[in-house]
């Protein structure tokens, strides 16, 4: 990117697509042999052995970055997006102090978030990404200004660069109800041209997720875009979370201090498989919201095997509550049998203790 030869860009693509479609979990983390700390063969996803370290999940999310600046596209930013929610987030306890390095997708009480490790590259990693996530909310070029994460921030001062040398100077607030709610709001504070012929429009570039089942965009309380959900691709992902078909919608306007920018996503509880490749997953289902994994811990499944147990689709629904984060929402259903069932976001598992935990539930 900073030497401007694209001769690589074709296999960084080949390389990204094929982590994807041949060798990435559901959650967005990477890397399946613990021996190793590397990729295994491909569709060799095995939940309960699942390596998935933080670090790896760190690395993509940089590695994401780099991608959509080099191409522009929205692929990238909402890969970025899911590994952090799940990959990344889970690697932090609720309360600041405990970890994990590795982060299975399955668990029979022998994985638990530790204080510190001998080799803490998570820990600290972890720590500086999440200090340094401001930089990866916006991005611009030639009269564009993409945002790429809906994350609440004020944003001060993003440069958008137009034609002859001109700058138009952007300052912002997000207001934003992901993961839990469905809404996004902007506020355009102030817009500073340098020169006087900057007063063309500047396309603001919004990503369409591919979690989300539609999508619309109004300007100070007017619709001026609405899309249904994504393509899917014919090749598809490997357990069954595929960020390739996002885009990014383009909105022009002649932006005034003032101005509000509104988004609504369609959030359906959706059930995903993992391809036939991969072996174990037969009949099992993984369970998402937004951009947010979920799965099943046992201290909230007493008198459940949620290691066989079966999962009666129709009985799932959201539900506002706030057992370990204020706002937070879980999935409630039940199993074929009548059983009570109760979903979690998967990054926050493992902070009541040792337990037992799947993602993946019998179907």
């Amino acid at each position: 990117r900073i030497s401007g030869d694209i001769s690589l860009i074709p296999i960084l693509e080949q390389t990204w697509n094929h982590m994807v479609t041949r060798r990435m979990y559901i959650t967005g983390g990477i890397g399946s042999l613990p021996g190793l700390e590397g990729f295994g063969r491909d569709f060799e996803l095995d939940p309960e052995v699942a390596y998935a370290e933080t670090c790896a999940a760190l690395g993509c999310l940089f590695w994401n970055w780099e991608m959509v600046q080099l191409t522009g596209r929205a692929r990238y930013s909402d890969l970025f997006e899911w590994q952090l929610y799940n990959a990344a987030a889970v690697g932090m306890g609720l309360e600041g102090t405990s970890y994990l390095y590795n982060n299975p997708l399955a668990c029979r009480g022998n994985v638990v978030r530790q204080p510190w490790y001998a080799v803490p590259c998570c820990p600290s990693n972890l720590s500086r990404t999440l200090a340094d996530l401001s930089r990866y909310i916006v991005s611009s070029n030639s009269r564009n200004l993409f945002l790429h994460q809906y994350i609440s921030c004020e944003l001060t001062e993003v440069i958008v660069p137009g034609e002859g040398g001109e700058e138009i100077r952007f300052s912002l607030e997000m207001d934003s109800a992901l993961p839990w709610q469905e809404n996004v709001r902007i506020r355009i504070m102030a817009v500073d041209l340098a020169k006087a012929n900057a007063q063309k429009p500047v396309t603001l570039c919004l990503r369409q997720p591919t979690w989300a089942a539609g999508m619309s965009v109004s300007i100070n309380g007017t619709t001026v875009v609405t899309a249904g959900a994504a393509n899917a691709e014919k090749d598809p992902a490997a357990s069954g979370f595929d960020p390739r078909p996002a885009v990014f919608l383009s909105v022009d306007h002649a932006w005034m201090p003032g101005d509000v920018v509104e988004l609504h996503f369609e959030m359906p509880i959706t059930m995903r498989r993992a391809r036939p490749e991969v072996k174990g997953h037969k009949n099992k289902v993984a369970i998402t919201r937004g951009p947010l994994v979920y799965c099943l811990e046992d201290v909230d499944n007493i008198g459940v095997n949620i290691f066989t147990d079966r999962l009666d689709p129709i009985s799932l629904q959201p539900v506002l509550d706030g057992p370990l984060v204020e706002g937070m929402v879980s999935l409630q259903g039940e199993t074929l049998a009548g059983k009570q069932l109760r979903f979690i976001p998967y990054f926050l598992w493992g902070n009541r203790g040792k337990s037992q935990m799947t993602v993946w539930v019998n179907h």
